[in-house]
């Protein structure tokens, strides 16, 4: 390969390139700081584990509406979260201990909690990366960690996305040098806090690694015993069975929600809360239809493309994405797990070199992730709000099918994503027979000259 194709940047450009990280990670601990100022503490989505602690400790049911919990156990604040925690009773549980401390208390002590986790797991990917870990590269790395507006988002909702994705790189490490049983308990361990990774053990059974299917099936099923033995069925038929489909039906119509299921809704009716998307062909009946096959086409082509890779963390990064896709709700703070997949490309385009075209396509990924350049995903719906023609008589702004798109603009990063994985696939294979074939050669070599 030709070295001239590769990022060569000049010491001026690395010294800017600082710069411009360094003010971002600021600005996102900035952010993070006012997150714990008044009325925004009580914004936060921690709120939800806090009362969901106190009502369990009280003898309460930890899914009565948000508001009157808050008047309850914290005082007459405002909340955001005007309907009953989508949480499975797993996560109250293990939120107890938190029910012992006042809520601004405790929403120090998670922010701890999610620095740990965020800490954990930039390790785990810079040692998998092969960097130098050294205070130098450590700075750097959380600079563009507390820049990321997923992170920041995570960090100021005090939601507990860093948690799953510190569990899904040990449930990846496992998987990848056969700790079947461990990778696959790790990945239930997901699945019972967030009914999410469940794509990832779907492409496990079908390559039949039946160890890693029953190690998820066992550890979730062991959480939800313990929620029936301390909470009773009621709560857990609550829970499935109406407070679950209840809150995903109230935020399918939310227009930051980039899910798959919310596509035919999209097409086919108008969308949204905050602002109104005018469909490009009004049709209830494929509106309904639509919402159910696009997730289900998304999932199938994603297994079909998952068994035919050569790579194992091809499979599995192409699973992560999919499983953010086809989860009812999908909001900015979901795309931390993506940190895995970006990992994988970061590596084997590192193997090339760096070339230029290849940084090019990660780095608009990176940024399709990043929200837009205001930050979060409302960048994208005040740019679409501002191709409004009329509004409701609510004054809801209406927008075209087109300026709707703007909101989706995280689909194309997975998009471009996948299709980063799944190109370099058999790149992947190719170095790994390379290597290979290099270390027979050399064994043979070094016989010859034992005269063997």
């Amino acid at each position: 390969m030709n070295p001239s194709s590769g990022i060569n940047f000049s010491p001026g450009f690395k010294r800017l390139l600082r710069v411009i990280i360094a003010i971002n990670a600021l600005g996102g601990i900035k952010r993070i700081f006012e997150s714990f100022l008044p009325p925004d503490i009580y914004k936060k989505d921690f709120i939800q584990e806090y009362l969901m602690a106190k009502a369990i400790l009280n003898g309460d049911s930890p899914y009565q509406p948000l508001p009157e919990m808050v008047n309850r156990w914290i005082g007459p604040n405002n909340t955001a979260l005007l309907h009953p925690t989508p949480h499975p009773p797993i996560v109250g549980l293990l939120s107890i201990p938190f029910g012992y401390l006042n809520y601004e208390t405790a929403a120090v002590v998670w922010l701890i909690f999610e620095l740990i986790c965020l800490s954990v797991s930039i390790i785990l990917l810079m040692r998998w990366l092969g960097a130098t870990i050294s205070p130098r590269t450590l700075i750097l790395a959380f600079g563009i960690a507390f820049g990321w507006m997923p992170v920041i988002e995570e960090l100021w909702l005090g939601q507990f996305s860093l948690c799953l994705l510190l569990l899904l790189l040990c449930a990846w490490r496992a998987l990848r040098v056969g700790k079947d049983v461990l990778g696959g308990a790790l990945l239930g361990g997901i699945i019972a806090l967030k009914l999410s990774a469940w794509p990832v053990v779907l492409f496990l059974a079908l390559r039949r690694r039946w160890r890693a299917v029953m190690g998820a099936a066992v550890l979730a099923g062991v959480a939800n015993l313990l929620s029936l033995s301390v909470l009773g069925v009621d709560y857990l038929r609550e829970y499935y069975l109406k407070i679950g489909p209840l809150v995903s039906g109230i935020y399918q119509l939310y227009e930051a929600n980039f899910s798959t299921w919310t596509l035919g809704q999209r097409l086919f009716l108008r969308f949204g809360v905050g602002i109104f998307i005018a469909p490009l062909w009004e049709s209830p009946f494929l509106a309904k239809a639509f919402s159910i096959l696009a997730p289900a086409a998304v999932l199938i082509i994603g297994l079909r493309l998952a068994n035919k890779a050569e790579n194992f963390d091809t499979s599995f990064g192409l699973m992560i994405n999919i499983g953010i896709l086809v989860n009812p709700i999908a909001w900015t703070h979901y795309l931390l797990l993506t940190a895995i997949p970006l990992a994988i490309v970061v590596r084997r385009i590192s193997k090339h070199g760096f070339p230029k075209s290849r940084c090019y396509e990660v780095v608009g990924i990176w940024l399709t992730f990043h929200s837009g350049p205001l930050g979060w995903i409302s960048a994208y719906i005040k740019v679409a709000r501002l191709f409004s023609g009329q509004t409701t008589i609510d004054g809801v702004a209406v927008v075209t099918f087109a300026a709707g798109i703007l909101t989706l603009i995280p689909v194309i990063g997975f998009a471009g994503l996948l299709w980063m994985l799944w190109r370099s696939d058999h790149t992947e294979q190719e170095f790994q027979t390379a290597g290979a074939d290099l270390l027979e050669a050399s064994g043979r070599k070094f016989a010859s000259a034992d005269g063997v």
